[in-house]
């Protein structure tokens, strides 16, 4: 512990020699409390990736973007819609949540998010959310939660309509387009958008790999947002947010040919809310949500269609002493299609329903801030979950606020867990989890440090056995520290993003019961990102070095570290328009994020851009 506790005042020490600058715009954020609240103000390690920086990343997939996160790392089953895994703080993929404008996001069968079929241009904006969230999510939400809001979703009112469409083609056969048009007034909004891009992509896997194939693994994705509100008064709106995707993409695999081994996919979600301001003190709000993730396999019938329909009825009540912050919530989870439902191997339950209760406290007097959660589910054929939240934080002066926090989750076995075929296990127990974090923020003019010591553990993991049987067989405890910092220096902005971490397992063997222990699969102990950006004269350059250390795969398939360089850099045409040019991976650097698995080569993409009012 010692050596992380060093770690964390070197990296203190190292950003905080970046601070000074303008005072920025306060940015709100609701995924850290489920309420609109400024970010500086969260007890929470939280970080935002608005629209600007998306597009100045010039990432082409969900991982890539992410993977330049503090606390965050991504792995991809080949290009940019193979099979994504996400940890934040060490977490595995089914331990982390992802929410799409406010509703779950879940594949019940395998407990992930599919954030490969989600192309970067419908999203708006991402919340990111590290630490336990459970007392405020439910299942699911060990490591954190990542809320993924689509084109203008979080959009407010005024007035005009504004008009983008973009247009990119470089190597690989990549190619990409989109278009959106919305509209504000001072009672109604509404905006639609559509995108499509494709690429030949490269060999998805490497020689030597079980599921080699010798061949460039295709992709496309057809994406579609529209959303609407409208306010009657100060007293009453009304609104709904709605996206879909369809695609297909080849992989490689042992028990298909390249002809057939090609998956044909969708990913939707809908939001629709009614919100209520009784009085000056209470807010309300009712929403509908579903969300749907399907897939078919070519070459042979596995077809699944799942969904998951959530009803959440939340208040928000401001005291004397404070704000209260009470809610229900029913999800309902079905899974159906051929090879689940249908055929020889049918699952022995398609459906799962749970039902939740939440209710929070927030207090701020002068200097001080306290936050408790609790919420209690109550999830069929699993049984009642009760986990909570305590956070405090203390505005030492005009600069600095220092935060703690501790907090228990959980997540629920999957439907692949519970009711498979193949070796299923009804008596499985939830996985639990227990994590605090103490946290130094740093904030002067337009310069910010964050910097968070975290710990975690989380008791009864499942893990298959030697018969492939899932069983409460594993442990895993985390202990880490991570940093992010912004500083500017008139046209030129500096940043820097860095995690040091311990990631253990421990697992009896289920034979002889001896205990062992070891690295935690796709989880680096050291990763981070440098990166720079200047403006002026009509110019825009941006520059980013990612970096991640060696790991082992689940397989015990060592993955050396890496260091890919990636560049973007746009003029302005004329009014509204732009030319860009992007280059990812500039050193051309062979690596693997999954092993057996290979990662996109050297990049290079031109494009021209529209943004602007009539």
């Amino acid at each position: 512990m010692s050596s992380i506790v060093k770690s964390i005042a070197a990296a203190s020490l190292a950003l905080n020699a970046m601070v000074a600058g303008a005072q920025p715009v306060p940015e709100i954020v609701v995924t850290a409390t489920r309420t609109e609240e400024p970010l500086e103000a969260v007890l929470a390690d939280v970080t935002v990736i608005g629209r600007d920086a998306i597009e100045r990343s010039g990432a082409a997939s969900l991982a890539e973007l992410l993977r330049t996160i503090a606390g965050v790392e991504t792995s991809q089953n080949g290009g940019v819609a193979g099979l994504t895994g996400v940890f934040l703080r060490g977490s595995r993929t089914a331990q982390t949540l992802v929410l799409v404008d406010g509703v779950r996001l879940e594949n019940p069968t395998s407990g992930g998010a599919n954030l490969e079929f989600i192309p970067i241009a419908s999203i708006e904006r991402i919340e990111i959310v590290k630490g336990p969230m459970s007392s405020l999510y439910g299942s699911g939400a060990i490591g954190g939660v990542i809320q993924i809001f689509t084109r203008d979703a979080a959009g407010g009112y005024g007035t005009g309509t504004r008009r983008e469409a973009s247009v990119s083609a470089g190597s690989l056969g990549t190619a990409a387009v989109s278009a959106g048009l919305s509209a504000r007034s001072a009672s109604s909004r509404w905006n639609f958008s559509a995108s499509h891009d494709r690429t030949d992509g490269f060999d998805a896997t490497v020689p030597g790999s079980v599921n080699y194939q010798a061949d460039r693994d295709q992709s496309r994705r057809d994406s579609f947002a529209a959303g609407f509100a409208h306010r009657f008064s100060e007293q009453v709106e009304i609104g709904f947010d709605a996206r879909t995707t369809r695609g297909r993409t080849a992989y490689d695999d042992p028990w298909s040919t390249p002809a057939s081994a090609e998956l044909t996919f969708r990913s939707d979600a809908l939001t629709a809310f009614a919100r209520l301001h009784p009085n000056a003190a209470w807010d309300s709000t009712l929403r509908l949500g579903s969300t749907a993730i399907d897939y078919d396999y070519a070459a042979f019938s596995f077809a699944p269609r799942t969904s998951s329909r959530t009803i959440t009825w939340q208040n928000s009540y401001a005291i004397d002493a404070g704000s209260l912050l009470f809610g229900l919530e029913h999800l309902h989870q079905k899974i159906a299609g051929s090879g689940v439902t249908t055929g020889d191997y049918a699952y022995v339950r398609d459906d799962r329903a749970t039902r939740s209760g939440y209710v929070g406290y927030e207090l701020e007097r002068a200097a001080h801030s306290l936050r408790v959660n609790v919420r209690r589910d109550d999830i069929g054929s699993v049984g009642a979950q009760t986990s909570g939240t305590l956070a405090y934080g203390w505005r030492a002066s005009d600069h600095w606020r220092l935060r703690a926090s501790v907090g228990s989750a959980f997540r629920a076995p999957t439907f692949d867990d519970l009711y498979s075929p193949f070796g299923a296990n009804p008596a499985l127990r939830p996985e639990r989890s227990l994590g605090w974090e103490f946290g130094a923020d740093y904030r002067y003019q337009a310069s910010t440090v964050r910097t968070s010591l975290f710990a975690s553990r989380i008791r009864d993991a499942i893990e298959l056995d030697s018969d492939f049987v899932p069983q409460n067989l594993a442990s895993t405890r985390v202990r880490g520290v991570s940093a992010d910092a912004r500083h500017a220096i008139g046209a030129l902005v500096l940043r820097a993003a860095i995690t040091i971490q311990d990631p253990e397992g421990r697992w009896t063997d289920p034979v002889t019961g001896e205990q062992h222990s070891g690295e935690l699969a796709r989880r680096a102990r050291r990763y981070g990102t440098l990166g720079a950006s200047w403006h002026g004269h009509g110019w825009r350059l941006d520059g980013e070095l990612v970096t991640q250390g060696r790991r082992v795969d689940s397989d015990g398939a060592a993955m050396g570290g890496y260091a890919v360089l990636n560049l973007d850099a746009s003029w302005a045409l004329a009014r509204d328009w732009e030319v860009f040019a992007r280059a990812t991976n500039l050193g051309d650097r062979s690596y693997q994020s999954a092993s057996g698995y290979a990662s996109a080569p050297r990049q290079l993409m031109l494009g021209l851009r529209f943004a602007g009012t009539p």
